[in-house]
């Protein structure tokens, strides 16, 4: 007799929590760079330079200290190859 076949979860089912995360944190990073209102103001000013630019040096290295995270999540879903091949990363050989 044979074994039914088991079934494995996908990374996103089988982690809903660090999912929701992902998507939390990609959403924000966007939805801070296109709603404007934020940003589009002439005050507060220091010198000549308008809100803007501080703005931009705020939000561009928080960006990307947030997407680093993303990816160190992302790399958590990543489900191991097993040494068989049968693992839920796999490579095309030729």
């Amino acid at each position: 007799m044979t074994q039914p076949a088991v079934k494995t979860k996908s990374p996103v089912t089988a982690h809903p929590w660090t999912s929701a995360t992902i998507a939390v944190l990609v959403f924000a990073a966007i939805w801070f760079t296109l709603y404007v209102p934020i940003y589009a103001s002439a005050t507060p000013k220091v010198g000549d330079f308008p809100f803007f630019y501080f703005y931009l040096m705020i939000y561009m290295p928080v960006t990307g200290i947030v997407l680093w995270i993303v990816y160190l999540l992302q790399k958590r879903l990543r489900t191991p190859a097993s040494p068989s091949g049968e693992g839920g990363t796999s490579e095309v050989t030729r």
